[in-house]
């Protein structure tokens, strides 16, 4: 008979506090980001971190961690954080990432990297970010992207790649980013393009590789590129452009070659197929 009435008396204590939100231990964290958590936090909700439960945590929609001098990221460090919309980490000190720092952020739609110091991103790293819609990785010291970092952010529309120490991109190094709308290879140390390397970025429609080295284009560098508006090929090292290299940018509005050796003039057969009013800046 006590048995029985134990097992009852367990039941309604389970019953009675399924509906409600756990003290979720936030304490061992890195202390900008509980400080972060809980500036967010209503006032009053929590007084401590020990106070914060996984109601208020998974409802947080907004991290704000730039210019906090952060030098790593622990594994863990985001858990919880489910319905995330927007984390800056831009203008901090990091060097590397884990690979499963970003594990379980499905809602987050910004992501700003900017201006750290990494070297190198771990294959998965955004593996879990399939609401993602900007991405920002300018002004750090990336040397490579490894092959499919970015596969599977269907929503991505802007990525930012710029003053990095990009030598070579591999050949599917953006595929599976069919909403793509912007991309920013700027100022970085690229020699070469990979042939076919921006095929199906169908949404692509600003593509800036400014300010980089190379020195040639392959056969066919921009078919496949319907949507592009704006080209930028300032300031390379190109002394000449393969026959019929734009012959494929339909939408084209904006084009800049200027910074370069080759030798361009206004009715040059190049531009032939060009949609006419196109900026030429060369």
């Amino acid at each position: 008979m006590k048995t029985k009435l134990a097992t009852v008396l367990l039941a309604a204590a389970v019953l009675a506090t399924a509906g409600c939100s756990q003290p979720t231990d936030i304490c061992d964290r890195t202390p900008q980001v509980i400080i972060a958590i809980m500036s967010q936090i209503s006032e009053g909700d929590a007084t401590s971190c020990a106070d914060v439960d996984s109601s208020a945590l998974s409802s947080l929609q907004s991290l704000d961690l730039r210019f906090n001098r952060l030098t790593e990221l622990p594994d863990g460090v985001f858990d919880d954080l489910a319905g995330l919309q927007s984390l800056n980490l831009a203008d901090n000190r990091l060097t590397a990432l884990p690979a499963g720092v970003f594990d379980g952020l499905t809602s987050l739609e910004v992501l700003d990297l900017a201006d750290n110091r990494l070297t190198a991103l771990p294959a998965g790293l955004f593996d879990d970010l399939t609401s993602l819609h900007w991405l920002n990785l300018d002004g750090n010291q990336l040397t490579a992207l490894p092959d499919g970092v970015f596969d599977g952010l269907a929503n991505l529309s802007m990525l930012y790649l710029g003053n990095n120490r990009l030598t070579a991109l591999p050949a599917g190094a953006f595929d599976g980013l069919p909403s793509l709308q912007r991309l920013g290879l700027n100022h970085g140390r690229l020699t070469s393009l990979p042939a076919g390397v921006f095929d199906g970025l169908t949404s692509l429609e600003a593509l800036s590789l400014a300010d980089n080295r190379l020195t040639a284009l392959p056969d066919g560098a921009f078919d496949g590129l319907p949507s592009l508006e704006e080209l930028n090929l300032h300031r390379n090292q190109l002394t000449a452009l393969p026959d019929g290299v734009f012959d494929d940018l339909a939408s084209l509005q904006l084009l800049h070659l200027s910074g370069n050796p080759v030798k361009l003039f206004r009715y040059d057969p190049l531009f032939g197929r060009l949609p006419s009013g196109v900026d030429l800046d060369f």
